[in-house]
């Protein structure tokens, strides 16, 4: 493992800083006044060369309990933790609180270290390590090594140093194949170069002259310099801590907790769906839409906690919980993150990111309640097949690239995730998209409930139009998708598509009864008028048929064949139409050509009738209008 994070944990005052110092040579205390104070207050780093020549970061955090926040900022992504006790006091209040902390925020690697064991007898040694031993039963930290120096003489330390190398040499290493994701702890100016952010590389890589986003507040800038370990890289990778001189954003534009990352790829969120832990030591219980304080990554805001499943949380039981938060943030799933009571200020609990994006959700929801408690699984227990299926529920249909968006997982895990929803039969793929199977279903048989439908109210239509049959589904179903779906009803013989018109399988208008009547009313008004036709309003009242329904019936004697429409709301009977192309025929048979009133008196017609017949023989092609006259075009293809 190529990069790695220690960090300290500790009450104040119990050597961490100069601990470090004696570990890396470097002096963590950067500010004035925690020189002057003698305690730490915020975040201090330094390299660490361990024996076998790997370079590890040191995060040194603050110990008093009014810098906690600064403390949190520090322990996200730490991949070893030293907790540090003073040998002259034991345990103390802020022992107890960090290690709390660390078990909250999921950090799994420590050691324990006993400093100032200068200042105390070799028995009294022995009881503390005793006393440690006792505090850290049933902890992540029960099996973990302690080891005593002191920072001043420098005795263990050497020790130390290999016992921390050996410690970390078979560490998991960071993935960095993912997208980019550092978490801000510190944004400042420098003089000449502008704009400076520092923090843990959690994920992914980062190199110079790489366009990165800046969330929140939203912004796109330019990575110009990298920095780890106070020494200029082209590239860092995940594991490393990071300073980037960004070109683009001000330092005033940046707060602690914001995300430098990919472009387009996170987002702020003010919601966040979280399985919530109670310290069983909590001293007070949980009501539903307490405000407490929230601490994810570098990140400190308020968070109002919906309690999902019941009235109140008592200490030591966990629940599902809507968070809604006072100031945005960048979140993923499976984020660790601790929450402290409003006032006074305490450490009460924690949990886990189970959905970042989530929607409103309203209490008492069997369903979300029992979704959220599938999303708690770990992801080798089905918990990100669970995110999978619940995004694609939310999504209705997405292709591969929106669902790496929105999940986070990788292509590859993605992959063997929706094969098995698809080889189980949840999930079908529709065009590009991938669609939970029960919704495919339910869009199906809306289509053909709607197509039936359609067909009982207008039997004489052929059809229904595609556009108007794709508004009774959900926007969020695409066009691609939907082309997709009609082909695939269209192959299982289900419905008919022909040209913009869908209609279902089998199905063709065929008039009976009263309609047939009243169409064979229709057409004789047509054939007897001739060349001098009714209009549609008056041919609808001589046949006593209702004018809402003027589109369907005419549209059928349309379809048919029966009727030609010429304008608007002009039909011809197909007799008469083709007695006008014949009249045509004869004419040009004869004569270069036409004039309107020429035709008029050949029709035995009047000057309405015969001006429409000719314009729409223009829009035809078969005759052209040259100044006051028409000549013939494709008049032989008539």
């Amino acid at each position: 493992m190529d990069q790695l994070i220690i960090g300290t944990a500790g009450h104040v005052d119990h050597g961490k800083t100069v601990l470090i110092s004696a570990l890396t040579g470097v002096d963590t205390d950067r500010l004035q006044e925690e020189k002057q104070r003698g305690i730490s207050i915020d975040l201090g780093f330094a390299p660490f060369i361990l024996p076998s020549g790997r370079i590890a970061g040191v995060v040194d955090v603050p110990g008093h309990e009014k810098f906690i926040h600064n403390m949190l900022a520090g322990a996200a992504g730490l991949d070893l933790v030293m907790l540090v006790v003073d040998a002259a006091e034991g345990v103390m209040p802020q022992t107890r609180e960090h290690l709390d902390i660390l078990q909250l925020l999921g950090i799994r690697n420590g050691i324990v270290v006993i400093t100032k064991i200068d200042l105390v007898e070799q028995e009294w040694r022995e009881l503390v390590e005793d006393e440690i031993r006792e505090e850290l039963r049933g902890s992540f930290l029960e099996a973990a090594p302690i080891h005593s120096v002191s920072a001043i003489s420098g005795q263990g330390i050497e020790e130390l140093k290999t016992k921390i190398d050996q410690l970390t040499e078979n560490l998991e290493p960071r993935s960095y194949t993912g997208p980019l994701r550092l978490p801000v702890d510190r944004a400042f100016v420098i003089a000449g170069f502008g704009t400076v952010v520092t923090g843990t590389l959690v994920q992914g890589s980062v190199r110079t002259g790489q366009k990165v986003s800046v969330v929140p507040p939203g912004l796109e800038a330019r990575v110009r310099n990298i920095q780890v370990h106070d020494r200029d890289v082209e590239e860092a990778r995940a594991g490393s801590r990071v300073a980037l001189n960004l070109s683009g954003v001000e330092k005033d534009e940046i707060l602690r907790g914001s995300v430098v990352s990919n472009p387009g790829y996170y987002s702020q969120t003010f919601l966040l769906d979280v399985w919530v832990e109670l310290l069983p030591g909590s001293p007070r219980r949980l009501k539903n839409l307490d405000p407490v304080h929230f601490f994810l990554g570098s990140v400190r805001t308020v968070a109002r906690l919906l309690l999902l499943d019941r009235d109140e949380l008592k200490p030591g039981e966990s629940a599902p919980v809507q968070c809604r938060l006072e100031r945005p943030l960048v979140a993923e799933r499976g984020d660790p993150f601790v929450i402290r009571s409003y006032s006074p200020m305490t450490t009460i609990g924690g949990g886990t990111v189970l959905d970042p994006y989530p929607e409103k959700h309203r209490r008492f929801r069997r369903d979300v309640i029992n979704r959220l408690q599938e999303l708690k699984q770990a992801p080798a227990e089905g918990g990100d097949a669970a995110f999978v299926r619940r995004k694609l529920e939310e999504l209705i249909a997405a292709g591969t690239d929106r669902l790496i968006k929105e999940t986070r997982l990788s292509k590859e895990k993605l992959g063997v995730i929706l094969e098995d929803f698809t080889n189980r039969g949840q999930v079908e793929r529709i065009g590009n998209a991938y669609i939970p199977a029960f919704t495919l279903k339910e869009f199906e048989d809306k289509l053909l409930a709607e197509l039936e439908k359609y067909h009982r109210r207008y039997p004489l239509s052929p059809g229904i139009s595609r556009a108007h049959l794709r508004g009774h589904l959900p926007r969020a179903f695409g066009q691609r998708e939907y082309d997709a779906l009609l082909e695939r009803l269209q192959e299982e013989k289900k419905i008919n598509v022909k040209s913009d018109l869908v209609s279902l399988f089998g199905f063709s208008p065929e008039p009976k009864g009263k309609e047939k009547e009243t169409l064979d009313r229709l057409t004789g008004l047509y054939r007897s008028g001739w060349l001098q036709p009714p209009s549609a309003k008056d041919a609808l009242e001589k046949a006593g048929a209702d004018s809402g329904r003027k589109d369907e019936l005419f549209n059928y004697l349309q379809d048919s064949g029966i009727l030609v429409k010429v304008s608007e709301d002009l039909y011809f009977h197909r007799d008469a139409y083709r007695e006008a192309i014949e009249m045509l025929r004869r004419h040009f048979a004869d004569h270069q050509t036409l004039t309107l009133a020429q035709f008029r008196d050949q029709a035995g017609t009047s000057r309405k009738y015969a001006q429409a017949l000719m314009e729409h023989f223009d829009q035809q092609k078969l005759t052209r209008r040259v100044e006051d006259h028409r000549v013939a075009v494709k008049l032989d293809r008539a």
